[in-house]
């Protein structure tokens, strides 16, 4: 009988930390070695840190902080960390001797009802310290550790996504509001304009020196500016809508915050000196899907080493004390050994959750590759936009420039009557659209800007390196 014990653990003990899971390499589907589209020139910027604050704009700035703030995208982000978290703590539990106590008291009465034998008090009380363990033999509990350790790290890079989101959202409303307001105030001065002209064609018209037709048009002419000046207010209360539900200001609130500014707001040019492959590391996203990645390949190990035997070492030490009738007796309790735990049938479940596992992860994998290429079209699509943006924004300032001088001698050569009303009316058309053009430029301008910031993943690269250096920091001032 000992040799048979000697032998199992002989047998046993070779198998601790022989793992059967493969090893995780991480991915690295980008292949695109430069980008094809122009850079950016006269970038004056070359890290993201604090991009949004070199706006310079005090209301962005609030706007910003109030949504972070209030976004329960945000609380969802850190709800799930917590979470993860939880899940670590767990995944670490499964590695720690298993240790519980029990204890009872009980008493009993028994015998006398006038029989030859007396009524008799029975008392026994107990105490019991378990413990056991779970050898991790081929990697099982190790997996588990590393699958929850990358969900926990996938919904701390979560939180950062959807901050850059929030932002990102936040500011592109900001600066459609601000163009939209802008539309305002050249339409406003259409408006009137058209409204003195048909003023003055009216004045004209009764003293018989301009034709009634002269006098339709331009009234014609003021209640259609009218109606796109109503169209353009209306287009901005709805993006003030979107701010209310971005921040979760009053609107009266946002509404007097607004109006504290005024104008697109500018940006701060960046470099774009990064390649391609660093948006593996600069992309939130694309980190998440990693890590998402990594999650399913040590659940795939968790679900191969459910195959293997599981071997399981336990103990007790006890303590029982006993009363009969006044005889007291004490005794103490132990036991340990170990126990073995193997899969022999059970209907081919333990497979069929091997091969979900393995296809969870392939799944996972093209998903990554489906994101990579989607966030390089982006980076792609970003730049050609911008390098336009930048070029039609100058040739539309000059534009209106031109279109302004030229409706002005219009209006003076009507007022000369040296040209009719339609052709002034013509003139000015074209003045107020190349002023919403310039308008509607450097907006795009502006949110072009936006775009690339955020599918270069924002501040997102910068705040991990920085958290490097203060824990590389940390480490070198705990080791003196």
């Amino acid at each position: 009988m000992q040799l048979s014990k000697h032998w199992i653990w002989l047998c046993i003990l070779p198998l601790a930390g022989c793992s059967v899971i493969d090893e995780y390499i991480r991915p690295n589907p980008i292949t695109v070695q430069e980008w094809q589209a122009p850079l950016p020139h006269n970038g004056n910027v070359s890290s993201l840190t604090n991009w949004w604050a070199q706006f310079k704009d005090p209301v962005l700035d609030q706007l910003l902080a109030q949504a972070q703030k209030e976004s329960p995208s945000l609380e969802i982000a850190l709800a799930n960390i917590r979470t993860a978290r939880a899940n670590v703590l767990s995944a670490r539990a499964q590695g720690i001797p298993d240790l519980t106590s029990t204890g009872s008291m009980n008493r009993s009465k028994g015998g006398g009802g006038g029989g030859a034998f007396p009524a008799t008090t029975i008392e026994i009380d107990s105490i019991t310290l378990d413990a056991s363990w779970e050898v991790d033999l081929f990697g099982k509990i190790k997996a588990a550790k590393q699958a929850a350790k990358a969900q926990l790290e996938a919904k701390k890079i979560a939180w950062h996504d959807a901050r850059l989101t929030v932002a990102a959202e936040v500011a592109n409303n900001y600066v459609n509001y601000r163009a939209c307001q802008a539309s305002v105030n050249a339409l406003q001065g259409a408006f009137n304009s058209r409204k003195e002209t048909a003023r003055l064609t009216g004045i004209s018209a009764k003293a018989g020196f301009t034709a009634p037709s002269d006098l339709a048009l331009a009234e014609a002419a003021t209640h259609a500016s009218e109606s796109t000046l109503d169209g353009q207010q209306a287009e901005c209360e709805g993006l003030v809508k979107a701010l209310v539900e971005l921040t979760n200001y009053p609107e009266t609130e946002l509404k007097a915050l607004l109006a504290k500014g005024k104008g697109v707001p500018q940006p701060a040019m960046f470099e774009v000196n990064a390649l391609p492959a660093s948006l593996l590391t600069r992309r939130p996203d694309l980190a998440i899907d990693e890590r998402n990645l990594a999650e399913a390949s040590a659940n795939a190990g968790v679900a191969k080493a459910q195959l293997y035997p599981s071997l399981t070492l336990s103990g007790s030490i006890g303590y029982r004390r006993t009363n009969f009738g006044g005889t007291v007796t004490r005794a103490d309790t132990w036991s340990y050994g170990p126990s073995i735990k193997l899969p022999i049938f059970d209907g081919g479940t333990l497979r069929a959750d091997l091969a979900e596992a393995r296809a969870n992860f392939d799944s996972l994998m093209a998903t990554y590759k489906q994101d990579v290429r989607k966030a390089l079209k982006e980076v792609e699509q970003a730049l050609v936009n911008l390098d336009s943006a930048n070029r039609r924004a100058q040739s539309e300032q000059a534009s209106a420039q031109q279109y302004a001088r030229y409706f002005e001698a219009a209006e003076l050569n009507w007022k000369s009557g040296g040209i009719d009303l339609l052709s002034l009316e013509d003139a000015r058309r074209q003045k107020i659209n190349a002023e919403l053009n310039v308008v509607t430029q450097q907006k795009n301008r502006v949110l072009q800007w936006i775009a690339l910031y955020k599918a270069f993943g924002g501040d997102w690269y910068e705040v991990q390196q920085q958290a490097k250096q203060d824990t590389t920091k940390d480490t070198t001032g705990k080791g003196k």
